[in-house]
């Protein structure tokens, strides 16, 4: 009896055992790696590089980080860079930059940019930015590097847009990069207006575009908008705050990892114009931009 009851004891103790390092490889083991999926498009060029840079392939998932407190409010005084679109400088690209993919879509949109537009103007001096061409789907980006300094950790990027044609659009897309030496933080957003009909955000590490639960309704056209987006960045993770879109802010509170192996020092800010089925022409006006970083 006493052979039998050591033997069942062992045998219990063994079960547990095995039942205990299950739970723990269930809870705490290795999260599986995500899917190798191809992008719709690829990430804005790093900052201070004139070529854009080949996108690395994903590493792990996003995290689930823990809360950030409260966003401090933007300081007081003036923005750190203000009528962005009035200055000198501006990068732009197509589909491919240099051979590497920039804005990507189907082909090479014909685009254009024109500063110092009087009319219309809400500062006397917007830049008027046209897209066209004979490819559907094509798309054209322009950015404007605005610093190196690696410093800030939140941004508030606040224009006004006009659009002549807004059922022409398949997409507006507002983004905020910033590089630190091998990594970067690309806060990418897009108003999908054929797509999802919410406000897209962009996530550097699985390449994608991912919706969020806000609407992007089209917006009234030949009429000036006022867009402002809230960023910061935490740690390895970008979070996007908050939308405000003519006054209405919604909440997005979306963290996104970075992307890394990225070379670069500082941050800019960009505008995308994307081409629809018929690559019909459209033109969208940006003035009083301005970006507080801090």
């Amino acid at each position: 009896m006493q052979t039998v009851c050591s033997k069942l004891i062992t045998s219990l103790i063994t079960l547990a055992l095995s039942l205990g390092v299950a739970a723990m490889t269930a809870c705490g083991g290795s999260p599986s790696a995500p899917k190798a999926e191809a992008a719709s498009r690829a990430a804005p060029p790093a900052t201070t590089q004139a070529e854009a840079p080949s996108s690395p392939a994903p590493s792990s998932p996003p995290s689930n980080p823990t809360p950030a407190p409260p966003s401090p409010a933007p300081p007081s005084q003036p923005p750190t860079f203000a009528q962005i679109q009035d200055m000198a400088g501006w990068s732009w690209c197509t589909a491919k930059r240099n051979g590497a993919p920039c804005a990507s879509g189907r082909g090479n949109a014909t685009s254009s940019l024109a500063p110092k537009q009087a009319d219309p103007s809400l500062s006397g001096a917007s830049a008027a930015f046209t897209l066209g061409g004979n490819t559907p789907y094509s798309n054209a980006l322009w950015w404007k590097t605005l610093s190196t300094d690696t410093s800030p950790t939140h941004f508030t990027y606040d224009l006004n847009f006009m659009i002549d044609n807004p059922g022409a659009a398949q997409a507006l897309e507002f983004d905020t990069n910033q590089a630190i030496g091998a990594n970067r933080y690309t806060w990418g957003t897009e108003c999908n207006y054929r797509g999802t009909g919410k406000w897209d955000i962009w996530n550097d590490e699985t390449e994608q575009w991912e919706a969020t639960s806000v609407p992007c309704p089209e917006v009234s056209a030949n009429q000036w908008h006022h867009l402002t987006w809230q960023f910061e960045r935490v740690g390895t993770q970008v979070h996007y705050i908050s939308v405000t879109l003519d006054g209405k802010t919604s909440k997005v509170d979306a963290y996104r990892n970075y992307q890394t192996g990225v070379g670069g020092n500082g941050y800019d800010v960009a505008l995308q114009l994307d081409g629809d089925f018929q690559q019909s022409p459209y033109k969208v006006w940006l003035d009083k931009v301005n970006l507080t970083a801090w």
